[in-house]
């Protein structure tokens, strides 16, 4: 199988360094390594050619869709078996490639195993990363774009959608909606993956998630249902106020929510904390406004098409 892992970049020399030493320290050897760059200003090239791999700034600015797009024709044309997807950030275990390689001879789409270090946002986030682990059999609708790996075959017929950010859920989207007879599966493969490292950046990654979610939505002709559940997260709150009782019982539902995604997030967390059993309902409190705020950018963009 002849395998392709493809790293998006932008201004990230040093996490790229790491990213590209534990590529280089794979137990499998049989692949070749593409950095597809978001016009760095930084020495990200030079790094790239420390480690003889491929290096080329994207044609096309202004997403990470752009990117996925460009790195599937890349693929397609020079004859790729296979893609496996990821970030400067990640920091990949010495035998991810191997166990993804494995997981294919079985499976047209596979997902790993994210491992997060361990502060308070680590914690309120875990899920976000390992979601399609937690959810029962999420896995074989959705596998998240930092940490995965697709048959080039799929590109043929179904391509990502050209949005700023969230292109890896709307192609998800796409793939339910083509019909297409796509056996998705696990790998054993872990992969040190990063958040933000303050709540500032944090709200900026989310920002960014909610005009991605929302214009994934738009190009791929699909409603917000997910959305609309994430938002109501908050938004049923005010109309609780008047009841007291009520409001109680929701919100222990949701701290007793919380300590469950905190349990099922424990082996995606190296340093796990019992007491941050908080976390995960700031990282839902915060998904949820800013789903609202996805769900605002999608009613808007709607609302001006059809004027």
């Amino acid at each position: 199988m002849k395998v392709l892992v493809i790293i998006l970049n932008k201004d990230n020399a040093e996490g790229l360094d790491r990213c590209l030493k534990s590529l280089k320290d794979q137990t499998y050897k049989n692949f070749d390594v593409l950095v597809l760059d978001g016009k760095s200003k930084d020495n990200s090239k030079e790094i790239a050619e420390k480690y003889g791999v491929m290096f080329k700034v994207q044609n096309r600015l202004g997403g990470t869709g752009f990117a996925r797009v460009e790195g599937c024709e890349f693929a397609l044309k020079r004859g790729y078996d296979a893609v496996i997807w990821g970030d400067s950030e990640n920091v990949y275990d010495k035998s991810y490639v191997e166990e993804i390689v494995k997981a294919l001879k079985n499976y047209d789409i596979v997902g790993g195993i994210p491992i997060l270090e361990g502060s308070f946002l680590d914690h309120a986030f875990a899920w976000y990363h390992a979601i399609h682990l937690i959810v029962p059999k999420l896995y074989k609708r959705h596998a998240p774009g930092n940490n995965k790996a697709e048959k080039t075959w799929i590109y043929e017929k179904v391509m990502y959608p050209t949005s700023v950010r969230a292109e890896d859920y709307g192609f998800s989207i796409l793939l339910l909606k083509s019909g297409l007879n796509v056996k998705c599966g696990l790998a054993n493969a872990k992969v040190i993956v990063s958040l933000p490292k303050n709540l500032r950046d944090v709200l900026a990654w989310q920002n960014a998630r909610a005009k991605g979610v929302a214009q994934a939505l738009k190009l791929v002709k699909f409603k917000p249902f997910d959305v609309v559940a994430w938002s109501l997260l908050l938004l049923l709150i005010p109309p609780l106020a008047f009841n007291l009782e009520a409001l109680t019982i929701y919100m222990l539902i949701l701290l007793t929510s919380s300590m469950v995604i905190h349990f099922k997030s424990k082996r995606f967390i190296r340093r796990f904390k019992w007491f941050y059993f908080i976390a995960p309902l700031v990282g839902l409190a915060i998904h949820s406004i800013y789903s609202i705020k996805a769900l605002i950018h999608y009613l808007r963009w709607s609302n001006e098409r059809t004027d």
